[in-house]
């Protein structure tokens, strides 16, 4: 009896090591983000994904002519809006081109889907949808990559607030939200599940486009979910800019595309409550000279630029020899604004 019991939990344990599924989260090296938004390298959406059991995430933060050599060896590949629309390895040779990815992918750059971009040859054009929420296509509702989400008059809120495409908030040019394009033909039935609300002409916006479909010249090898979400506006607000059924399609759309069973609860950032929670600015405190460090954390300093200027687990910081100016000094969980006025 007690041999029968190991062989099964043996068993048990061999089919949940199986079930853990590998994505490849490819995102741009990009330096110049706003110290309240989230780095490339640590989005809401990868704090979301890595805190899932099911999966085992890999970020690979990349330069824009990088040339990955292992994405076949995951079941689904990420490629996120942070890259510039014209890099070389979003283009038809490139390492991240549509027509030769080798997995079932998210592709978050509806800006690449234009001529000499991703796209050979292209009637396209890509626009700014100018709101948070996205209008549910009638029949899809239903969908999978919507469910747990809170869906009203077929509409969905992803996002708070506009911001720039380095997730600035409150700026005349914090205009970001979503995107899509118009005149892109894609082969088959539709496959457009969603677009900004207001809008009536989107190609390509929320899609689930079939392995062998063709958007205009090139042909797909594998499945494509487009989600086009502004990187800035994910990336705001130390990454709470984006809704909860907002991560819930991104989580939906691995789910779908890795053969996982989509669950009916919402996805959240983890650990929102310590993210929400009010600035222990006894931990951080400044005299005019020196900022306290009063739990040793890693401390990085930048200048009102985004510049990273210093960072240092000291106690004690002596910033006496800085230029005079505004610093913003954070840590994990402490963000604190210094003036040196000499």
């Amino acid at each position: 009896m007690k041999k029968t019991l190991l062989i099964l939990l043996a068993v048990v344990c061999v089919i949940n090591v199986q079930a853990v599924k590998k994505v490849a989260y490819v995102t741009m090296n990009k330096l110049t983000m706003t110290t309240t938004a989230t780095s490339p390298s640590n989005d809401a959406i990868i704090q979301m994904l890595k805190a899932d059991t099911n999966l085992d995430v890999t970020v690979k933060v990349v330069e824009s002519s990088d040339v990955i050599t292992d994405l076949a060896d995951y079941d689904v590949i990420i490629v996120q809006e942070s890259f510039n629309s014209g890099d070389a390895i979003l283009k038809t040779t490139g390492s991240l081109g549509i027509n030769s990815i080798p997995k079932p992918f998210i592709y978050n750059k509806t800006y690449a889907l234009k001529t000499g971009k991703a796209i050979t040859t292209s009637p396209a054009a890509a626009v700014e949808g100018a709101t948070p929420k996205l209008t549910v296509q009638d029949g899809a509702t239903t969908n999978d990559l919507f469910k747990a989400c809170t869906i009203t008059a077929n509409e969905i809120t992803v996002l708070v607030d506009p911001t720039t495409d380095l997730g600035e908030l409150g700026l005349t040019n914090s205009i970001k939200y979503l995107n899509y394009t118009t005149g892109n033909v894609i082969s088959g039935a539709s496959t457009l599940l969603a677009q900004p609300s207001g809008v009536t002409n989107a190609a390509v916006s929320i899609n689930d486009i079939p392995a062998g479909s063709t958007i205009d010249t090139e042909t797909l090898i594998s499945r494509m979910i487009a989600i086009s979400m502004n990187f800035g506006a994910i990336s705001a607000n130390g990454g709470k800019n984006i809704t909860d059924d907002g991560l819930t399609i991104w989580r939906n759309a691995v789910y779908i595309l890795a053969g996982l069973t989509v669950p009916s609860t919402k996805a959240t950032l983890p650990n929102a409550s310590a993210v929400n929670a009010p600035n222990d600015f006894s931990a951080l405190s400044f005299d005019g000279k020196s900022v306290y460090n009063t739990n040793s954390s890693v401390v990085n300093i930048f200048n009102v630029a985004g510049k990273l200027i210093s960072t240092s687990s000291d106690k004690e910081i002596n910033m006496s020899n800085f230029t005079k100016g505004i610093y913003i000094v954070k840590t994990n969980s402490n963000t604190l604004k210094v003036s040196i006025l000499r």
